[in-house]
């Protein structure tokens, strides 16, 4: 004997074959709907099914609020969705198994494998199938964990499988299979944005699908070069797409045009800090405009500016939810923030203004204007919501892994005295290298571009440009060996330990002296000394030699040269 927990919204085309298949089968059947403007719940009823409305939390919140408050009286739950349907041999397995005593059913759960029906064709490839999902567990041993999308179900205890087939196919046609999609694209690139995946370690990556499969859309495909081709391979010609005739080379392209929706709205969050406004039309029958309130609400506690536009007014079944998404008016701020090396406080003004946001035209232009300046400012003005981004661009990085394998290849092996080569290499990937100038092979160069190095200069063995900001070197500058120069660190300010790039800059015929350190922003005058394992975080004037650490002027720096003598050969200064 066993429970069924069915979540609606609009599903009258599909319930009907989910509750028929269910017939004779289940003791008793929770339709739970999230307001329907259909015929759902009344179908539901006609079938025998007990229909609860539930105001939308969410996929995962929403059934498990569900197993907490509904009165379940069987041993065992079965969770469908309102698309899928029991196959006739599956009836028995679970009709036989749900009839024995719990207590000698060691398992918590089981697993039951899905076949999706695209286009009229059951798909068995494609990385479809086998699609095993944990949908039949012994009632208070389960619960989804939360997440935005894709959630998946934690037992307490063992899990085992069923042998036979649930079938899932989606009878509202592709224009609901679209927009279903493009919902779903939008909250798993919030999720990679919100919550990256954590390294799960050896053992699980390599045993546990679920883990590997969601580590690495939230590691590796945002940082591959088009995701969205790698998906179409991986699923046409890894996963064996192309046996599944046109339906799944239709399925597979699908999937990658979704891949490229999650990796550009991925982008766009990064772009924006994670911070921007929300304009949502009507959902296109997602789930329900109460899902877009909710959302709307969360973003409104946040400061941030929202517009709900419902595509009829009856869809918004909360009378509470009116206030939210009235049409006529929308308010929102509209931030004037300067920034110097201190980023000073926000000046707030709240403008209100009406918009025709349910029209085909959209936002009004006033409107627009103040809500494109908010996402502008907004990562100014709220600090604690910054989150460490990629300074550099897609390319870049890929310059960067180009320039790793060749300077452990072709620079770090060269010989000593192949100045001119190392040179070459160095311009090739953009840095600005004057003439004579003697890097040695053992150098640690981390972005060569953001490099500017004058003529005559020398960089000693094993010394280290962390040139994630600028590092400019005037005429004739020693680097002894062991020297760094870190063009880069970290905010500790903030909570996201956001990246700052300070530049290095130091002047002509300066030296900086065996195993110092020059920290970001820190500029060397004309001529300036940085004494043997000091380390500068403070400015040092032309012609002074500092030394500590902190570095501190000690003292002037004299020469005993004659006045316009030309500089003898240094090739030599670098090991001093």
């Amino acid at each position: 004997m066993f429970d069924v927990l069915i979540q609606t919204y609009n599903e009258e085309l599909n319930l009907p074959t989910t509750l028929k298949s269910l017939k004779g089968l289940a003791h008793r059947v929770f339709v739970v709907d999230s307001g329907s403007t259909d015929a759902t719940t009344r179908l539901a009823e006609q079938y025998g099914a007990t229909v609860v409305f539930h105001r939308w939390e969410g996929y995962a919140r929403q059934k498990n609020w569900a197993l907490d408050n509904l009165p379940i009286e069987s041993p065992w739950v079965l969770i469908l969705d309102a698309d899928e349907a029991v196959s006739p041999e599956l009836a028995e397995e679970l009709r036989e198994l749900t009839s024995r005593d719990p207590d000698t059913v060691e398992e918590a759960g089981f697993h039951v494998n899905r076949v999706f029906i695209f286009f009229g064709r059951e798909i068995r490839h494609c990385g479809y199938f086998p699609s095993w999902n944990l949908r039949l567990f012994k009632a208070g041993r389960a619960r989804y964990e939360d997440r935005s999308v894709h959630e998946h179900m934690i037992v307490d205890g063992t899990s085992g499988y069923l042998q036979h087939l649930l079938l899932h196919e989606d009878r509202r046609g592709l224009e609901h299979f679209f927009a279903k999609h493009n919902r779903y694209s939008t909250l798993e690139a919030q999720e990679i944005f919100d919550k990256p995946e954590p390294w799960p370690g050896v053992g699980r990556f390599l045993t546990d699908r679920v883990t590997r499969r969601r580590f690495g859309k939230s590691r590796i495909l945002p940082y591959l070069p088009m995701p969205w081709m790698w998906r179409l391979i991986y699923m046409f010609f890894i996963r064996l797409g192309f046996m599944d005739g046109r339906a799944g080379w239709l399925l597979c392209n699908f999937i990658s045009s979704y891949e490229f929706f999650v990796q550009l709205k991925f982008r766009e969050l990064v772009r924006l800090n994670g911070r921007q406004p929300v304009v949502v039309r009507g959902l296109a029958q997602a789930e329900g405009d109460a899902e877009a309130v909710q959302a709307a609400r969360a973003l409104e506690k946040s400061g941030e500016a929202v517009i709900v536009a419902p595509a009829s007014p009856a869809i918004v079944r909360d009378s509470s939810a009116l206030d939210l998404v009235s049409v006529a008016q929308v308010s929102t701020d509209s931030d004037r923030v300067s920034a110097s090396d201190s980023v000073s406080k926000a000046k707030t003004q709240n403008d209100s203004s009406a918009g025709d946001v349910g029209g085909a035209e959209g936002v009004s232009t006033p409107h627009h204007r103040a809500l494109e300046d908010r996402t502008l400012h907004a990562a100014v003005k709220d600090r604690e919501q910054i989150r460490f981004t990629s300074p550099w661009t897609l390319r870049q990085n890929m310059i960067r892994v180009m320039w790793m394998i060749v300077s452990s290849l072709l620079f770090r092996t060269s010989f000593h005295n192949w100045y001119g080569w190392r040179r070459l290499l160095l311009r090739v990937f953009g840095a600005k290298i004057g003439r004579d100038v003697r890097i040695r092979p053992t150098v640690k160069i981390e972005i060569p571009w953001n490099l500017d190095i004058d003529d005559g200069s020398i960089v000693g063995d094993h010394a280290i440009l962390y040139s994630l900001g600028k590092i400019t070197l005037g005429k004739r500058v020693i680097i002894s060996q062991y020297a760094h120069l870190c063009a880069g660190t970290h905010d500790y300010r903030y909570k996201a330990f956001p990246l700052v790039r300070p530049p290095i800059t130091i002047g002509d015929e300066a030296w900086i002296a065996a195993d110092a350190f020059v920290g970001p922003g820190v500029t060397m005058g004309r001529r300036a000394v940085l004494g043997a394992r000091a380390s500068a975080f403070r400015d040092i004037s032309a012609e002074m030699i500092a030394a500590g650490n902190p570095a501190r002027e000690i003292k002037q720096r004299e020469s005993l040269d004659p006045p316009d003598t030309e500089p003898a050969d240094l090739s030599h200064a670098a090991k001093a």
